[in-house]
């Protein structure tokens, strides 16, 4: 054995990359391979489980959230609220995979987005929980009429020169697109889910970008083309299977035998959706970046604000269907996703020691 010397940061950097690829189990074993107890590597195993949870149907996050929550002590105000977005992500889930008449109450988890997007410390951070209060409006409240708005919000942050987050994007524009393909505007959701793919392809988020891909089917079926989109649903299903995306896989299954993934989410247990609580309008465009994705003309100015946003997407429309973040959503999260963000702590980044094995790399296991 030897030992080298490596940053947190980057250990945290690289276990966060591994989850995205779908190698829920690499991230893990590599966490696991640190000195345990320091915090960061706590908040990132609840982040990697988070992300296992939705796309491979593991049960982890609430111990890792356990541990993570110990140790809180040692992040700064962006770790922590870090760690707060993890409960978010996992409590949203939570209320989202159950069924609708074991449902409880979303005002827990609809204030904890509020309260993230209040005291983010950063653009990128607040738009992912204005992402989560789209979701949270659209799958939870049944209120279709207020989600755009905080997807608008997020796409502007994802999509911003100041750096952007090309997977906060793409959940913003998978959302999007839901509604546009809900109001019947297909050519315009066709446009927003291609850019979609292509940022998560980008960002190297195999099973989201699978997940996306199952979208793209459902056009395809929209417009008569069946045996396109079973060809492309049974690859999906395949890869996913593949990678150990069991909920994906089960999704591009059902897709090929004739179920829509993008159908609602079961009713509320209760029958009066909850109130939302008004709150501040979302953050005006500061630059002609983000202030062209708010006008019917495409926006060309960055990668991520890509010709998508039109006037049409703006207009209140029908309930969204986008499937959920774990199956063919992200959220959506993240998608959720769902994070995406980089986490510092309060403790200095001292290199960790972590053992390595010397023998050749043909004896270890998925090199």
């Amino acid at each position: 054995m030897t030992d080298i010397a490596v940053s947190r940061q980057a250990l945290a950097a690289a276990a966060r990359a591994l989850a995205h690829a779908g190698r829920w189990h690499d991230a893990a074993a590599l966490l696991a391979a640190a000195p345990p107890e320091d915090p960061l590597l706590a908040l990132t195993a609840a982040q990697v489980s988070v992300e296992s949870d939705w796309f491979a149907g593991t049960s982890t996050t609430a111990d890792r959230l356990i541990t993570a929550t110990r140790l809180a002590a040692g992040l700064d105000d962006a770790g922590r609220w870090d760690l707060a977005f993890v409960e978010l992500r996992h409590g949203y889930r939570t209320l989202l995979m159950a069924d609708g008449s074991a449902r409880t109450s979303p005002e827990a988890v609809q204030g904890l987005a509020a309260d993230l997007r209040a005291t983010a410390p950063d653009a990128v951070r607040q738009g992912w929980a204005a992402m989560y209060q789209g979701l949270i409006a659209d799958n939870l409240l049944d209120q279709p009429d207020v989600a755009p708005d905080h997807y608008h919000a997020a796409l502007r942050a994802g999509a911003g020169p100041d750096r952007g987050d090309g997977l906060l994007a793409r959940e913003a524009l998978r959302h999007l697109g839901g509604h546009d393909h809900d109001a019947g505007r297909d050519e315009v959701a066709l446009d927003r889910w291609r850019r979609a793919t292509e940022l998560g392809a980008a960002a190297g988020n195999v099973p989201g970008t699978l997940s996306q891909q199952l979208l793209l089917a459902v056009l395809a079926r929209a417009v008569g083309n069946e045996a396109g989109a079973v060809a492309l649903a049974t690859e999906i299903a395949r890869w996913a299977t593949a990678i150990g995306a069991a909920a994906l896989a089960r999704q591009a299954t059902a897709f090929i035998d004739g179920i829509d993934p993008t159908a609602p989410p079961p009713a509320p247990a209760t029958t009066t959706p909850v109130a939302k609580a008004p709150e501040a309008a979302a953050p005006a465009a500061t630059t002609p970046e983000a202030a062209a994705l708010e006008t019917a003309a495409p926006a060309a100015t960055t990668p991520e604000a890509a010709a998508l946003e039109t006037a049409a997407a703006a207009a209140t429309t029908p309930r969204a269907a986008t499937p959920p973040v774990a199956a063919a959503l992200e959220a959506a999260g993240p998608t959720a996703v769902e994070s995406t963000t980089s986490t510092s702590t309060a403790v200095a980044d001292v290199p960790l020691l972590v053992s390595f094995m010397t023998a050749p790399l043909a004896t270890t296991p998925r090199q």
